[in-house]
């Protein structure tokens, strides 16, 4: 399991980034680079970079571009070369776009291959995964004594403001309970665990609903009313029930990790929500894979091309593109498929990326008509 991430060495991807990268046309720069985090080869990040710059440069010169309009297109990236402190804090792949009046940089946690792709559009595929946040999920981890929110992905935690839920029992609204008193005891192995004891009294039933309801609400009101990503929690079992009474969230997992989350380390606790999390979102992308089967049968797909899905998402046709993992890569220059991107988007369509398709497609589309 990847480590944990608790920085800003990675930066989030909207689908509005993604519908503005596909929308991008003329003279267009992609780079993709493999990063450094740490150790010797983080002095290496800028001097690839610069490379890779001066590749797109060249590039640019042999397409017909101008000296001057190359500087001015490639004038920003060759400015972000300059910002010693962002070479700094980089995860395992940086992103870099430049057009006439454009560019985004973007520090990911995908370990992309060294290219620059120079053309009339950009290599937005690359991204598409990262930015439609489908393998992101929430952990919710919840004691008596401590509440965590937690919003991850496969390789990534980062605990997230509480906003509005409790951040202890000793917290609810309305209430001023007493903290219990804690015994530490070792096991034989040095490991620490805590056990709470009541202060003149337990705490009772009424006392624990009302705690989980709040927390439950305070969830609730951070949650968009679209936000798909699954809720894992992290508790005892017995508490579960009680928070699924009374959150208003249709993603919230049947299964827990068990036990005391105070007890155990945010990289345990990542991988076995890790654990829980992934069957879910994969029978997911298979419900999905599924519709578009469907769709062809119906007649209602276009099955594969990206000349025949971006001439339909022009006419606001699309519902759904699908994509697969291996046509998210790198490996494909910028074609047809990318400007559909920006173009789904903007007729408020769906992007979808999915292990396989039917017919071993790489690509497809669901129709709305």
């Amino acid at each position: 399991m990847a480590d944990i991430i608790r920085t800003a060495e990675a930066d989030s991807i909207t689908t509005t980034d993604l519908a503005e990268l596909g929308a991008v046309t003329g003279r267009a720069v992609s780079i993709y680079m493999p990063t450094a985090r740490a150790g010797a080869e983080v002095r290496e990040n800028p001097i690839r970079a610069k490379a890779l710059i001066k590749d797109a440069e060249v590039e640019l010169r042999a397409n017909g571009a101008t000296a001057e309009e190359a500087s001015r297109i490639l004038g920003p990236l060759v400015a972000l070369l300059e910002d010693t402190e962002y070479w700094q804090y980089l995860a395992d792949g940086l992103a870099m776009y430049a057009a006439e009046g454009f560019w985004r940089a973007f520090r990911l946690t995908i370990d992309f291959p060294a290219v620059a792709y120079v053309s009339d559009r950009l290599a937005v595929l690359p991204v598409v995964s990262a930015g439609v946040h489908q393998d992101d999920f929430l952990l919710l981890a919840l004691s008596q004594n401590n509440v965590r929110l937690f919003e991850a992905t496969f390789s990534t935690m980062r605990e997230v403001d509480l906003g509005s839920i409790p951040s202890s029992l000793e917290e609810i609204d309305g209430e001023n309970t007493p903290r219990p008193h804690q015994q530490q005891q070792f096991a034989a192995g040095g490991g620490g665990m805590m056990h709470s004891h009541g202060t003149g009294a337990e705490v009772g039933d009424v006392q624990l609903d009302k705690f989980l309801r709040q927390v439950a609400q305070g969830l609730d009101a951070a949650l968009e009313p679209n936000d798909r990503r699954p809720v894992v929690v992290a508790a005892v079992a017995e508490y579960l029930p009680g928070l699924r009474a009374h959150l208003d969230h249709p993603h919230l997992l049947d299964d827990v990790v068990a036990g005391n989350p105070d007890t155990t380390r945010p990289s345990e606790l990542h991988e076995r929500a890790w654990a829980i999390v992934h069957p879910a979102l994969r029978a997911r992308a298979e419900a999905e894979a599924k519709r578009f089967g469907d769709a062809i049968g119906a007649g209602r797909a276009i099955s594969g091309g990206g000349s025949d899905i971006l001439h339909a998402a022009r006419d606001g046709r699309v519902d759904t593109l699908l994509l697969t993992r291996r046509r998210c890569t790198v490996d494909h220059g910028p074609d047809d498929l990318d400007a559909a991107v920006g173009q789904v988007l903007a007729t408020s369509g769906r992007l979808v990326v999915v292990d396989t398709l039917p017919e071993d497609l790489a690509e497809g589309a669901i129709l709305r008509f």
